[in-house]
């Protein structure tokens, strides 16, 4: 048995499926998925008190996982790092990007961020690597929140200010009357990781390193 048929063991059909999808263009994608999903169902059986195997995950009409009768949760993993977010009651939102060169930076930043978001990004635009760590700074924000609704902001990046300038990075923001706290995560210096959350409840937050193990 291969160490991608043993990371597996405890994945569903369908979570079986994406990771042989996965496989067909890169081994290491698919050894990342299956890890980050077999990671997600050891933390969510610990909420539940149930077998990690036994977990049904389902999705809502945005394509969001949940799990019926069971705590908030969010997951996302890039190179070499799964990051998940849970809570009791309260929606929520994480995103993790490897911090990496951007095609079409330039048009990014001008379509997709706002004014106060630019200013930030391009404060010292001589600065290659520190305009690329801004701006994905930026990113994590914005999908985080829009994870953290459901996906109903989607095409609506513009509109979403995610830069205050606060010395803890923690950030609370109001939008069509609900309160949404943003915050960075720090989970290496050569990636990005944002979590967004309703209301003022704080969310668990775990992260591995894909190749390694649980960090935290």
């Amino acid at each position: 048995m291969s160490t991608l048929d043993m990371d597996m063991f405890l994945l569903s059909p369908d979570e079986k499926e994406r990771v042989h999808s996965k496989k067909k263009t890169s081994l290491l994608a698919a050894h990342s998925l299956a890890i980050s999903r077999t990671f997600l169902r050891y933390v969510l059986a610990h909420y539940m008190r149930e077998k990690a195997s036994n977990i049904l995950i389902k999705y809502g009409s945005a394509g969001k996982p949940y799990v019926k009768g069971g705590p908030q949760f969010n997951l996302s993993h890039t190179q070499g790092v799964s990051v998940l977010a849970v809570t009791a009651h309260n929606a929520l939102g994480v995103d993790v990007e490897y911090v990496r060169p951007l095609l079409h930076k330039d048009a990014i930043i001008k379509r997709f961020l706002t004014e106060d978001e630019r200013q930030y990004v391009l404060e010292n635009r001589s600065d290659e690597h520190e305009t690329r760590r801004r701006l994905w700074h930026v990113l994590t924000r914005k999908e985080a929140w829009i994870k953290a609704c459901g996906q109903s902001l989607c095409g609506r990046w513009r509109s979403l200010n995610t830069w205050c300038a606060k010395k803890d990075d923690r950030d609370v923001r109001a939008l069509e009357g609900q309160q949404y706290v943003l915050q960075s995560l720090d989970v290496g210096q050569d990636y990005s990781a944002s979590l967004c959350v309703t209301g003022n409840r704080k969310a668990s937050v775990r992260w591995m390193n894909t190749t390694e193990g649980i960090r935290r």
